[in-house]
């Protein structure tokens, strides 16, 4: 019974795959062309781009990963001006030592009138992949990217606020073993999780994270 529960209430389990935050983006038809997945990670998102797929991240020592098109940092990308008709770069910016350096990047290769589809976190617990550096309001993002370039379309929260309280919460059960701490467990993380999976409240002030849109003039 508390193993179902432990699988259940997990945070893999309880947050949606990242077709949740990019469905939209494909019926609206922005990701054909030439798609620039920046920082891809291990994320296979090759059957969501009706396009074609160039995935960009760091290559580390101990990787494995063959999906990878382009080795390079982010400040660095090494295409030409005008190069991309979508960049997607999905939970990445948290994770850079330097964001103002790398939004002008993607500007630069993006094409004039192309589309930029960005999510970054808000209210979310540190988590090192393998640094973590900062987090963004809503106005944040949006002078992060205008102020280099982008005409923003549309910011918004993604995910409920039942999302952001199960990780925070998850977090501080997680902290002890107690008898105590395991009993708050099984009396929390369910009703969160039941929520998080069915609740579309949500909130510019308890978002977990802000997704935005932008374009290139």
């Amino acid at each position: 019974m508390i193993s179902r529960i432990r699988n259940w209430t997990s945070k893999g389990i309880v947050w949606p795959p990242i077709d949740f935050e990019l469905n939209e983006y494909r019926e609206k038809g922005l990701l054909n062309g030439l798609v620039l997945n920046a920082g891809a990670g291990w994320r296979d998102i090759s059957d969501l781009v009706t396009g074609t797929l160039v995935n960009q991240d760091l290559t580390w020592p101990e990787d494995n990963r063959t999906n990878i098109d382009i080795f390079s940092p982010l400040h660095q990308i090494p295409r030409e001006d005008n190069t991309f008709d979508t960049i997607l770069c999905i939970a990445v910016l948290e994770h850079v030592e330097n964001p103002e350096e790398v939004v002008p990047e993607l500007y630069r290769v993006l094409k004039p009138g192309g589309n930029l589809i960005a999510s970054v976190p808000f209210l979310q617990p540190e988590h090192k992949v393998p640094t973590d550096y900062q987090r963004y309001t809503k106005d944040g993002l949006i002078r992060l990217f205008s102020h280099h370039g982008f005409t923003v379309i549309e910011t918004k929260p993604l995910f409920s606020v039942y999302h952001t309280i199960h990780w925070i919460v998850y977090e501080w059960l997680h902290l002890k073993n107690s008898i105590l701490y395991k009993a708050l467990r099984v009396l929390i993380l369910p009703a969160l999780a039941w929520l998080a999976r069915r609740s579309r409240l949500q909130s510019d002030v308890l978002a977990s994270v802000f997704q935005i849109h932008a374009t290139k003039s």
